[in-house]
């Protein structure tokens, strides 16, 4: 598992931040990588969940879009596209 998404899980999980002290006190730039990683993780996430249903994947992709350019994104870089 890649460290930014394994520290990022292990924040929700604990509701703890990855260095003592406050959300200031964090390494600069940490957070917001972190936050990159896990909305890539949670979109993918809900895609495997959701929207791989036979039959269900063209309306989830509308009613979806924003996560869907996520989704295409890394199908793309998986596959070498």
């Amino acid at each position: 598992m890649p460290y930014l998404l394994g520290l990022g899980l292990d924040c929700e999980q604990y509701r703890a931040l990855p260095v003592s002290g406050g959300i200031l006190d964090q390494p600069a730039g940490m957070m917001k990588k972190i936050r990159q990683v896990l909305n890539v993780y949670h979109a993918y996430k809900l895609y495997l969940r959701e929207g791989k249903k036979p039959g269900e994947q063209a309306k989830w992709k509308q009613a979806h879009e924003d996560i869907w350019d996520v989704i295409s994104e890394i199908e793309r870089l998986r596959h070498g596209k």
